[in-house]
């Protein structure tokens, strides 16, 4: 099978770098109007789903159930036909549908023709299935908030105590708290008791809010555009304005506060919540929350996409949630573990997100590290928060901190392959919690950056246009799959002959696909601001002094040379080496893992060293005040 490629202007800047910079530099104007053209408006993206979250059903061309993986917890039919029997409403196409099955709670799928599921993004185990059979229709059913597996371990990323787990797991899945003391024989008063300190530990405002969180972090990342009144009033076929209403209820409004920003009177909200209740088929608040997410995950997994950015799989990408204090903002990130070893913070560069290279993992967990990594503001799973192209930096740091917090971990040592513009706020922000650094093929200001070779010599140049950054993040983010991945990899390394032997090994690329792929939800003006940063070099860094950081640049990495890097940063950190790893690319983190582990161990001895020197210092400085206070009385 062909391989799919980009649109057209950027595929050409995969397969002729050199032609687009002179395209580029010879008019630069028309370049840009050539490219805005090509893509006038905003593209859609993708929904990141975790991979128990929704069930497959498929049926051949007679209506009969094919005998197809799927979860327990699916209905027991064997035709199509039975769903349909059982639907209680149905959007305007007729494709999504809300039901009732053997008298359990309301429930949705979206079916769609064989064809036009192939182009959609569902598991490969499903996909090879359907090219073996003949398979007529595909039904997705939302099971997220069904199947106690997601939503416990979203309920744990969040920090939430056993306790606080059970009750909100079956608040959800039984529709009421009363409903869920009575499932856990606890006391209602307890129940209740349980989630005001599960949603106050969350920051949200009440039961609706805090089931709304969880459910929606259970499926995945949403793009942030799929919470519109209308997508609701359309697949729920309730009236729009019950549909601005379900959406701040279920965001913790209250009917007091629900009347105010809809300029309505508080009768009316409750005669439309009860209609609203009626019409689902549902008793509470929490379970309308439930609902909503429900939907709002079918509507983001049928959007048209480019690509096809997989699932999560919690074994191989262990996902944390953390709630910002002031805001109620989601932080995404992972904790490797084991929690007894040593914390090292693993950052990302500003074109990927928090997933840490297999290689890099593996090295650290087994010279006793445990690593650390966390979405920046804009990037996979983290809001962009106070996040702003003058200063992308000073969020992260607050989140970075929050994060450390949480885990009780005052010090910790910091690898980063290409964020190191991030570290240097981080550690004047907080010295003496930054404890040894490692910057792996560090960041440069392109106006120093004098190497062009190939497309990140294109880019660099293209980047000096700021509506082309925002274009070209657009573009490959909304095109993500794992073949445009390995292209555009290979394109960025061609030449480099050890990173050109890493793209032939499939770890490495399914590697840079989960450390891109958060992106297909849209996510991404982090990554633009920070590109920003980098591309105009006017942000003012504050002055740090340190001994115990190294800089690992590799002499055959196609973006930056290696001279350049110490010229720049010999200035910025003067008492720092910067190590030249021969023959090494811009992967270094995959090809050379044990390297940098080394470093960074030895780092770790040197600043160990300092603090000893700094406290013999101390000792001897004191020591002679306390011997004349002891002998003053004898004389």
């Amino acid at each position: 099978m062909k391989a799919p490629k980009f649109t057209k202007l950027f595929q050409s800047l995969v397969e002729m770098p050199e032609r687009a910079t002179f395209e580029l530099l010879s008019d630069s104007e028309a370049f840009e109007r050539t490219a805005l053209k090509e893509h006038p408006t905003r593209p859609s993206y993708a929904a990141l789903f975790q991979a128990k979250a929704l069930a497959f059903l498929l049926f051949d061309f007679d209506d009969n159930r094919l005998l197809s993986p799927a979860p327990p917890w699916v209905p027991n039919v064997t035709h199509f036909s039975e769903l349909e029997a059982c639907a209680i409403a149905s959007s305007n196409d007729g494709r999504l549908k809300s039901f009732v099955f053997d008298g359990s709670r309301l429930m949705h799928l979206l079916w769609t023709p064989t064809e036009n599921a192939l182009a959609w993004n569902i598991p490969q185990v499903i996909r090879d299935f359907i090219r073996a059979n003949p398979v007529a229709r595909v039904v997705i059913i939302a099971g997220g908030a069904r199947d106690e597996g997601p939503l416990k371990n979203t309920a744990s990323g969040f920090g939430l105590s056993d306790l606080e787990q059970r009750v909100l797991i079956s608040t959800i899945t039984t529709g009421s708290i009363r409903a869920a003391a009575e499932s856990l024989n606890i006391a209602y008063g307890t129940a209740r008791a349980t989630l005001v300190q599960a949603a106050r530990r969350l920051g949200q405002p009440n039961t609706p809010a805090l089931v709304r969180t969880i459910v929606e972090a259970s499926f995945g990342v949403f793009p942030d555009d799929a919470k519109s009144p209308t997508l609701f009033s359309e697949m729920l076929q309730i009236t729009q304005r019950q549909a601005q209403l379900a959406l701040l209820v279920v965001s913790g409004a209250t009917r007091h506060e629900a009347a105010s920003a809809m300029n309505i009177s508080v009768p009316l909200v409750k005669k439309e919540l009860e209609l609203i209740y009626t019409n689902l088929q549902i008793e509470s608040a929490a379970e309308l929350s439930r609902i909503m997410v429900e939907v709002q995950a079918l509507r983001a997994f049928a959007r048209t996409t480019e690509g096809a950015p997989g699932f999560l799989d919690r074994a191989i990408e262990p996902a944390r949630f953390a709630v910002r204090p002031s805001t109620n903002e989601l932080i995404g990130w992972s904790d490797y573990g084991p929690a007894s070893a040593k914390p090292i913070l693993v950052v990302h560069s500003n074109w990927s997100c928090r997933a840490v290279p297999s290689e890099l993992l593996v090295a650290l967990q087994k010279r006793g590290w445990r690593p650390i990594s966390i979405d920046r503001p804009g990037f996979g799973a983290t809001s962009l928060g106070s996040s702003t192209p003058d200063n992308p930096f000073e969020q992260a740091v607050q989140d970075t901190l929050h994060v450390m917090d949480k885990l009780r971990i005052e010090k910790f040592a910091v690898i980063a392959r290409a964020g190191s513009d991030f570290v240097r706020i981080l550690k004047a922000s907080a010295p003496q919690r930054v404890g040894a650094v490692v910057l792996v093929s560090p960041t440069l200001p392109t106006k120093v950056s004098r190497k062009r070779t190939g497309i990140m010599g294109t880019m660099k140049d293209v980047f000096q246009i700021d509506s082309l950054i925002e274009l070209f993040f657009r573009i490959v983010c909304s095109q993500i799959s794992l073949e445009r991945v390995e292209m555009l990899t290979r394109a960025i390394v061609k030449g480099a002959s050890v990173d050109e032997a890493l793209c032939d090994n499939p770890q490495f690329i399914y590697d840079r696909f989960r450390a891109v792929r958060p992106f297909s939800t849209g996510n991404f003006l982090g990554g633009i601001y920070e590109q920003g940063v980098i591309s105009r070099g006017d942000f003012a860094f504050p002055k740090i002094e340190v001994i115990d950081w190294v800089i690992m640049q590799g002499d055959d990495d196609n973006h930056n040379s290696l001279e350049d890097v110490k010229a720049h940063w010999s200035t910025i950190l003067p008492q720092s080496t910067v190590i030249n790893v021969k023959g090494g690319g811009r992967f270094l983190t995959s090809s050379h893992p044990q390297i940098i582990v080394d470093q960074l161990e030895a780092m770790t001895k040197r600043g160990t060293r300092k603090v000893n020197s700094a406290r013999r210092i101390r000792r001897t400085h004191l020591e002679p005040q306390v011997d004349s206070r002891q002998v003053a009385p004898n004389q």
